[in-house]
């Protein structure tokens, strides 16, 4: 028994057309045979139909649509022939001008485009056209070259402007786009002292508010914003989800952010992106392509508006996963050399552009994961000083106990479970269950070294790890 395809699939055109060979149907008729089985038997509309059965993809059918015309520039895209072969449902109307093009790179007539729910939506112009017009099935031959030129003009100057004036046509207006932002930029500054699932409620709203607007028409432009606070609002929603422990959703939810990103062709919503995603990728346990998102990341030039240092930081701590010295010092050096002191976290993209404080954290734990404790617990201790001098509102309460779980490693490093104690004890009277979920992580890692076998002989190291477990046990499960 034959192996069962798809109907409608490019396996299934292929036997079909097998089988129209092998009845002795001549190549030229085949086309128009297999437009009529995709339409009868698997239900493909006519627009896509006959597309398929001259085997053109989206972009081919748009390049030989402009060539038709004359105009390789014409504008004709394989986004806007979705659109034709959309509608009614959605998507455009296709002019009869355009029609009539098509049929023409589809080598049928402009009628056979249309089925019975399209002539339903018709314009009564369009639809007398169609009755009037004595076509019968395919283009006729042309008998006067410079008389077939003129009508061609015609017909698609036509349509020309019919397809400028759905560029003036939106459902959105600056105030709504405006309010978007201001959201997202709100929902950012709020984050380091609200609790993570709340703001990723709140974001979630955003996100739904956003894709509702993109199922309408806007213009090009307002288009673009909408992806692009699609973008930005779907790797924050990501980055949270993360902090939740919910790597599954983050992943999901950075795919969704990357697709708007490509059809945003945004470079600084690109490293939002990839910011997130390196992010959650070396939390969820894949440093190294945690690291190579990050490098990714860096390719995409912004100028100011969105520092190297981030991403340049999550590179060393992906490579640092896998105890890869020499990328963590390379990325640590070129860091140090570009490392303002003065840099704060503001703007509109204060959630991507990490305070001094986190930076100096996350360059301290690449180091301590090579074997290099001293330097990390300088970093450390910058990290300390930093988040003291930040104002309440700015802070992110994670890295309070985060700098301390990692001093705490450090100090143990260099043989000193005393120094380590005095820095861990403090968070033994906190509330580890409001915390992210990567503080849960790292009380687990720091447990785990005072139970290894440098320190099991120590009490003190033994009944610090026990409380350090307690601790993660009773945090968010």
């Amino acid at each position: 028994m034959s192996r069962q395809v798809k109907p409608g699939s490019k396996p299934y055109r292929a036997r079909l057309r097998d089988r129209l060979a092998a009845l002795g149907f001549p190549e030229e008729a085949i086309p128009a045979r297999v437009a009529e089985n995709l339409i009868v038997e698997c239900g493909t509309p006519p627009r896509t139909a006959w597309r398929l059965a001259s085997e053109l993809s989206l972009d081919v059918a748009a390049d030989r649509y402009n060539a038709v015309t004359g105009d390789p520039r014409a504008g004709m895209r394989g986004t806007r022939i979705w659109e034709y072969e959309q509608w009614p449902d959605r998507g455009v109307r296709p002019t009869v001008a355009a029609l009539r093009v098509l049929a023409t790179v589809y080598g049928t007539g402009w009628k056979s485009l249309l089925g019975l729910r399209d002539l339903e939506q018709l314009p009564a112009k369009d639809l007398a056209e169609y009755h009037a017009d004595a076509e019968p099935g395919a283009p006729p031959p042309a008998r006067g070259g410079a008389r077939v030129e003129e009508r061609a003009d015609e017909e698609i100057g036509a349509g020309v402007l019919d397809d400028a004036i759905l560029l003036t046509k939106t459902n959105v207006d600056d105030t709504q786009l405006d309010d978007l932002w201001s959201d997202l930029d709100f929902l950012g500054g709020v984050y380091t002292r609200t609790a993570p699932d709340a703001i990723l409620g709140q974001l979630a709203v955003v996100e739904e508010r956003v894709s509702a607007m993109l199922k309408g028409r806007q213009r090009p432009k307002q288009t673009q914003d909408l992806l692009l606070a699609g973008a930005k609002c779907s790797a924050m929603m990501a980055w949270i989800a993360g902090d939740l422990g919910r790597y599954r959703l983050s992943r999901e939810l950075n795919s969704a952010a990357w697709l708007y990103t490509q059809y945003a062709d945004d470079f600084l919503a690109r490293r939002w992106v990839r910011t997130s995603q390196a992010r959650v990728a070396f939390w969820a346990g894949n440093g190294v392509e945690s690291a190579k998102l990050a490098a990714d990341g860096l390719t995409y030039q912004v100028g100011g508006r969105l520092t190297d240092a981030p991403l340049i930081l999550a590179e060393a701590r992906g490579w640092s996963s896998v105890q890869a010295e020499r990328q963590v010092l390379d990325a640590i050096a070129h860091w140090t050399s570009i490392e303002d002191p003065d840099l704060g976290a503001g703007g509109e993209d204060r959630f991507f552009n990490i305070t001094k404080d986190r930076r100096h954290y996350m360059a301290g734990t690449s180091l301590l994961a090579v074997g290099q404790a001293t330097a990390a617990l300088r970093e450390f201790t910058t990290a300390r000083e930093a988040y003291e001098k930040l104002s309440p509102e700015d802070r992110w309460e994670a890295m309070d106990p985060m700098i301390r779980i990692d001093t705490g490693r450090a100090h143990l490093r260099l043989d000193d479970l005393e120094g380590a104690a005095a820095h861990v004890e403090p968070l033994l009277d906190t509330d580890v269950a409001k915390q992210p979920d990567m503080v849960r992580a790292t009380l687990k890692l720091l447990a785990a070294e005072l139970s290894g076998r440098r320190w099991r002989s120590a009490p003190a190291a033994r009944h610090l790890a026990e409380a350090l477990l307690d601790a993660s046990a009773s945090a968010r499960p």
